[in-house]
C-alpha cells in the first residue's frame, strides 16, 4: 500500500494564489499530480494547504482523504501525520511540498528507492534537490519528525530526467502553458483537438467568424466573439471570454476572465481585472469592467472527477470520490 503527503505551495507573487493552484490547460498542476499519485497505486492522499485559503471542515465529508491544517504549521502538520503513517502498513510514502511541475515517473523512483535500502530518498536534478521525497515509514522513529530529520542526513538522491519547471515567476507560468501545447512535457490540454494544434474543451463556443491559429487551448465554458483572434500558443482557460474584435496573441487568459472589445492582448498574462505584461514586467489593475473584469465563477460541476479542485483567485476543495 502507498500513502502520498502533499503540502501545496505558498502563495506567488501578482497572482496571489500558490501558482500550481491556477488552472492551467484545463487543470492545475496540484490536480495533475493527485491524479498521476491516483493512477500509479497511491491509495491514500493528504492534502495540506494554509486554512485561511480554505473551506471550512464544515464543508468537507468525513470520508475524504483531504486533510487542513493552518498555513503556519502546515508542514508540522504534514509530518504529524507522516507520523501516523508508520503503524498503517504503508510500504512507502510519497511527500511532495508542490511548489512547481515536474514530470517523473513514479514507478521507477520506487524502485530505485526500493534499491537503495535507505529510509529516505529524494529527488534531484541538475540545479539541485526538489521537494519530493520517498520515505520507508518502517524507519520513521516513535516522535520523530522525518521531514527535519531528512535535511539533517544525505538521502538517496533519485535523479528526474524529466522536464521540470520551478514556477517562481509569473513568466514561468505562461512557458508551462507554451511547452504543454507544444509536447514539451507532460502536461497535456483537457478537452478534444479539434483540429491539429487546437484543443477546445467542453462547452467552448467560438464565432465562426473568429480565428483560432494553432497551438491553442479554448477551455470549457469559454466564448470567442466575431472578429477575434487567438494566437501563438495562447490559453483561454475555463468560464472566460474575449470579446468582439480582440487579438490575444502569445498570452494567457486566466479562468474566469472578461475581455472586452477590440483590444490587443501581447505576451501576457490576464487574471480577471488584471493585466501583468510579462515583456515589461508591469501589471496593470484596470477599473473599467468594460476593458477586463473577473466573470462570476458556474456553479455547475466540473466534467472530470478530481480530489481537489482549484480556482485562480481562492481554493476550492471537493469531496473525493
Amino acid at each position: 500500500m502507498l500513502n502520498a503527503i502533499v503540502i501545496v505551495g505558498e502563495s506567488q507573487g501578482e497572482l496571489g494564489t500558490p501558482f500550481v493552484c491556477v488552472e492551467l490547460l484545463g487543470r492545475s498542476v496540484i490536480e495533475r499530480l493527485i491524479d498521476k499519485l491516483r493512477r500509479g497505486g497511491v491509495e491514500k492522499i493528504s492534502v495540506y494547504r494554509g486554512i485561511s485559503e480554505s473551506p471550512s471542515c464544515a464543508d468537507i465529508h468525513s470520508a475524504s482523504p483531504i486533510e487542513f491544517c493552518s498555513a503556519e504549521t502546515a508542514c508540522g502538520g504534514a509530518a504529524q501525520r507522516l507520523a501516523t503513517c508508520k503503524d498503517s502498513g504503508a510500504e512507502a510514502i510519497v511527500v511532495a511540498r508542490v511548489a512547481g511541475y515536474v514530470d517523473f515517473d513514479l514507478k521507477d523512483a520506487l524502485q530505485f528507492h526500493h534499491e537503495q535500502g535507505q529510509v529516505v530518498t529524494r529527488a534531484f536534478d541538475h540545479e539541485g534537490p526538489l521537494d519530493l521525497w520517498i520515505i520507508d515509514p518502517a524507519g520513521i522513529g516513535d516522535g520523530q519528525d522525518i521531514l527535519s530529520a531528512q535535511s539533517k542526513v544525505e538521502p538517496a538522491r533519485y535523479f528526474v530526467r524529466g522536464y521540470i519547471n520551478r514556477l517562481k515567476h509569473p513568466g514561468d507560468l505562461r512557458r508551462l502553458a507554451v511547452d504543454g501545447l507544444t509536447s514539451r512535457c507532460g502536461l497535456r490540454p483537457q478537452g478534444t483537438e479539434s483540429r491539429p494544434g487546437v484543443w477546445m474543451d467542453e462547452g467552448a463556443q467560438v464565432h465562426r467568424d473568429a480565428r483560432i491559429v494553432a497551438p491553442a487551448y479554448i477551455g470549457r465554458g469559454v466564448r470567442i466573439a466575431e472578429q477575434s483572434l487567438i494566437t501563438r500558443c495562447s490559453n483561454i482557460e475555463s468560464n472566460s471570454q474575449v470579446d468582439y474584435g480582440t487579438a490575444v496573441e502569445d498570452s494567457s487568459v486566466l479562468a474566469n476572465s472578461y475581455v472586452g472589445i477590440g483590444l490587443d492582448v501581447t505576451h501576457s498574462i490576464v487574471d480577471g481585472h488584471n493585466l501583468l505584461n510579462l515583456e515589461r514586467g508591469v501589471t496593470l489593475e484596470i477599473a473599467d469592467p468594460c476593458v477586463f473584469r473577473q466573470n462570476k465563477a458556474p456553479h455547475q460541476g466540473r466534467s472530470f472527477q478530481s480530489p481537489v479542485s482549484f480556482g485562480v483567485g481562492s481554493v476550492r476543495f471537493v469531496q473525493a470520490e
